[in-house]
């Protein structure tokens, strides 16, 4: 692979940054994250990495959830991302929270993650293949993938994944099955 063509992900612009977060704001009002995050089977002690966290929306439910005991990386591209999730941290007083600007490689040690929050990112990914590579890496052996494309994704993106074409990255890359499928959510385990 010493010739193959490595494929960048780039930032959105500021502006579409700015107006998505506008949309997530107002449809966060209408949700409800913790039980978005529950999904997951989180509990208290566990390693999050909550890749592509945009504006913290899961991040701070699942740094809640986990305690003292666990730790939560929120990941994202985007500076105003990660700058917004920092911004909260300190508001919240939150200590278990560590912020990673990054696109497909997370730089966290092997198997060092319970759960991987996918959400409302992973039509965006340019290189999925080498994201679930990186995500299964560092993913403990009955680790959970987490996998949610929303409303506000299909608008920027318009890259739909359908349930067949998720479940063979998943297993081509992984190899991660199909647990559980909640409405919009995929829980998959290595």
């Amino acid at each position: 692979m010493e010739n193959a063509k490595v494929i960048k992900d780039k930032p959105m612009t500021n502006f579409i940054f700015r107006m998505m977060t506008i949309v997530m704001r107002i449809r966060g009002i209408f949700r409800n994250k913790k039980y978005e995050v529950l999904l997951t089977g989180i509990k208290n002690g566990n390693i999050i990495l909550d890749y592509g966290c945009g504006i913290g929306f899961n991040t701070i439910p699942a740094s809640e959830i986990v305690g003292e005991k666990g730790k939560v990386y929120a990941l994202d591209i985007h500076p105003l991302a990660i700058k917004t999730v920092e911004k909260k941290i300190r508001k919240k007083g939150l200590v278990n929270i560590d912020t990673i600007i990054s696109d497909l490689d997370t730089a966290l040690p092997d198997k060092s993650v319970d759960i991987v929050l996918l959400y409302n990112i992973l039509p965006m990914i340019k290189n999925r293949p080498v994201l679930i590579k990186e995500l299964y890496r560092v993913l403990r052996i009955g680790g959970i993938i987490a996998v949610k494309s929303g409303l506000g994704i299909n608008i920027y993106s318009r890259k739909k994944i359908k349930t067949e074409d998720l479940e063979k990255l998943m297993k081509d890359n992984g190899p991660l099955k199909l647990k559980e499928k909640k409405g919009k959510y995929y829980i998959f385990e290595k």
